[in-house]
């Protein structure tokens, strides 16, 4: 009876242990996908709503196998306001819009426009649409990359984070801005615009073309 209830009692120790285990190898696989989702998040900025201070359209954009030129609009400009039209930017994903052609970039050129793109997460991106290496105003988008149409650079349209090419330090340079959802419109500080300067190139950072 003795050797019964110890047999007993050694079963119901393994069990208990057992089930010990499996709990924290279930909380360790649970963590382990937090912090892998959490570190995918962080690295690629495409950030949950309230994460930083972009707009979000409320869904994500799929860009798989999609080339998409610019779609070039007019900028509404008043007031000491820059604005461009939301649902514009939402049928056609990526726009270009002169705000001054007589803006002096240097090197003998004029024209300062403005580039305003949808990321694949669904956040509003504006930007001054200048690579300065190549001196390119121009850019589309293949899949989830932003594309210089000169150079051939690749940024990822998430960050603009550098993938490939020249001049992959100078994407084009990102603007403050707001969103009017009431009157659709993205508006962006034209004081931010009129002193805007070129980045300063250095010619050691595109040396190397991918």
């Amino acid at each position: 009876m003795a050797d019964l209830e110890e047999k007993r009692a050694r079963l119901e120790a393994l069990e208990l242990e057992s089930k010990k285990r499996r709990k924290l190898v279930l909380i360790s696989l649970c963590t382990l996908l937090v912090v892998g989702v959490v570190a995918i998040v962080l690295s690629t900025k495409e950030a949950i709503p309230g994460f930083d201070n972009k707009y979000s359209i409320g869904k994500s954009v799929n860009y798989t196998n999609k080339t998409i030129e610019m779609t070039e609009v007019n900028a509404e400009i008043s007031n000491g306001q820059v604005k461009l039209s939301l649902d514009d930017l939402e049928k056609n994903k990526i726009l270009y819009a002169m705000y001054d052609p007589n803006f002096d970039i240097g090197n003998n050129q004029k024209g300062l426009p403005v580039v305003a793109y949808l990321s694949p997460a669904g956040r509003v991106m504006v930007a001054s649409s200048f690579c300065e290496p190549c001196y390119s105003r121009k850019f589309h988008i293949e899949g989830d990359v932003l594309v210089c149409n000169v150079c051939w650079t690749r940024w990822s349209l998430a960050d603009l984070t550098g993938l490939g090419g020249g001049c992959t330090k100078y994407p084009p340079q990102e603007l403050n801005y707001t969103v009017d959802k009431e009157n659709g419109k993205i508006i962006i500080n034209e004081g931010d615009l009129k002193n805007w300067k070129p980045r300063d190139y250095d010619a050691s950072t595109t040396a190397n073309m991918d």
